[in-house]
């Protein structure tokens, strides 16, 4: 993904969610990532990569493994966590859940940008 990021020059979302234990992570999902205005990369132009940490589903090792490997190398200490990453791939900022839906959580992030516009890239 980073590569993809880096090659359209598009900021990269990883968000790690526990969505079948964690409220939060359940309605980021849904009341954001989930939602078509926001998964159309035509009007918010992030990259998007979900990272499930189930603890009621099975899930292939492979990617158990994957997503632990991710988790810390990220620093990932509580869920939901959206790391924000400039498409070079170096990390601009963080974010959790924010109630209001796809807008706010969109105005959210775009903030994080905003704050470190030479590392965008652009």
């Amino acid at each position: 993904m980073v590569a993809l990021a880096k090659k359209t020059n598009r900021p990269l979302l990883l968000a790690f969610l526990g969505t079948d234990w964690s409220i939060s992570s359940l309605k980021l999902d849904r009341e954001v990532l989930n939602e078509g205005s926001f998964a159309d990369d035509s009007k918010y132009n992030y990259l998007l990569c979900k990272f499930h940490f189930y603890q009621m589903q099975e899930r292939p090792p492979e990617i158990v493994r994957q997503n632990q490997d991710l988790a810390i190398k990220y620093r990932i200490e509580r869920f939901p966590t959206v790391v924000v990453l400039s498409p070079a791939g170096a990390e601009l900022g963080r974010i959790g859940y924010i109630p209001g839906g796809v807008e706010k959580f969109a105005a959210a992030v775009n903030q994080i940008l905003i704050k470190a516009p030479s590392s965008r890239g652009h």
